[in-house]
């Protein structure tokens, strides 16, 4: 089975999305990377995020070539 580039891309932007969604409140450090102390800002971009990553793995399934 070939993962495409795309794929591993989208997987990546997923988890980052998925940490920002869950551990936005607790790691100051995505507290400092989005520079406000809204939540639902954290949670906003981690949904975008996630909604990015899901679409690059997608687009980069083998299934669809």
């Amino acid at each position: 089975m070939e993962t495409s580039i795309i794929a591993i891309i989208g997987i990546i932007i997923f988890l980052i999305g998925a940490l920002t969604t869950t551990l936005g409140r607790t790691l100051t450090i995505l507290r400092f990377f989005f520079g406000d102390r809204s939540i639902f800002t954290q949670m906003f971009w981690g949904i975008i995020f996630i909604c990015i990553g899901l679409f690059l793995i997608i687009l980069g399934s083998p299934q669809l070539r």
